[in-house]
């Protein structure tokens, strides 16, 4: 907690409606030793200052934080916030306030002197103000940590591509044919007709690799020591299907098109959930295209319409 939320959060109870840098005026004229009032310069401070401080808008300097912290007098402060307390009848409000920003409450008047004491030490010592910014700052660096171990991470076995079309290959390399087919204007499309049009038989070749660099993936991550990664493959395929859906549902003129226009989405597409992406060796374009022909397996993808032949 800043010094600013500090007094804004108890001013509607103790400020008794004062300005801003008459109230600042108390607050540290009652925390700051009697014999210490007439050398602190916070007290001397122009009244514009004194205001800014109120409103966050300008900081407590360690400097000074150090003055107030070594010419401290919690109990005049405490008897202070209990008189003020007790003359707006506000003890109920002021201990809500204290339990609502995580105080365990036993006595609201030390509770409040001790809780300033807290910021003024974190002001000296430069650390966060606010149990969230703790957290915050924890939460980047174990992000930042868990990032610099993903990039290095080491490049997962190659799994290399069959010469021949295995099994599990089937569905999307016949739905690829059914693209060629409908591109082409025929009604099927055979490993024959392969021979006869050079580009698809290229086309083909192609989709093979990339549909093993994602099977490389696939078994790379169940590979990977630790539960939490085994099941990323699913995450890579969700995130890819989610960003090329749409794509895949325009019209295009034909089958071969619209795989086309699937593959350079998904090229270009983030997969910020899919945790290993921060890693070069575990996500790449045609990592993500094989990714849409597991997909075409999975039944998620088509290139030809239902009821197209």
């Amino acid at each position: 907690m800043t010094f600013s939320e500090y007094a804004t959060g108890l001013s509607p109870f103790i400020s008794f409606g004062k300005s801003e840098h008459e109230y600042f005026i108390e607050i540290v004229g009652n925390f700051v030793q009697d014999a210490a009032m007439d050398s602190c310069k916070l007290l001397n401070r122009q009244s514009d200052t004194q205001y800014r401080y109120i409103k966050g808008t300008r900081t407590i300097q360690p400097k000074d934080a150090q003055y107030l912290y070594d010419h401290r007098d919690k109990s005049k402060f405490s008897d202070w916030i209990w008189e003020r307390m007790d003359e707006s009848d506000s003890y109920d409000n002021v201990v809500a306030w204290l339990k609502s920003i995580g105080v365990e409450v036993n006595d609201p008047s030390n509770d409040c002197a001790d809780l300033l004491e807290r910021i003024i030490l974190d002001i000296i010592n430069g650390s966060p103000t606010t149990q969230a910014e703790k957290e915050a700052e924890i939460d980047l660096k174990l992000i930042n940590d868990i990032q610099e171990k993903i990039k290095s991470l080491p490049r997962p076995a190659n799994v290399p591509v069959p010469q021949a079309a295995t099994q599990d290959e089937q569905i999307y390399i016949d739905e690829l044919c059914r693209a060629y087919a409908d591109a082409e204007g025929r009604g099927v499309f055979t490993a024959d007709d392969l021979l006869l049009f050079p580009n698809y038989s290229d086309d083909l070749e192609d989709r093979r690799i990339d549909y093993y660099a994602a099977e490389t993936i696939r078994r790379g991550v169940l590979e990977l020591k630790g539960s939490s990664l085994t099941g990323q493959f699913d995450v890579l395929k969700a995130e890819t299907f989610d960003s090329v859906k749409d794509t895949e549902r325009r019209t295009h003129s034909n089958g071969y098109e619209r795989m086309l226009a699937v593959m350079e989405q998904a090229v270009i597409a983030p997969v910020t959930n899919y945790i290993l992406s921060s890693s070069p060796y575990w996500i790449s374009g045609k990592i993500k295209k094989g990714v849409c022909h597991h997909l075409v397996n999975d039944g998620k993808l088509t290139w030809i319409r239902k009821g197209k032949k």
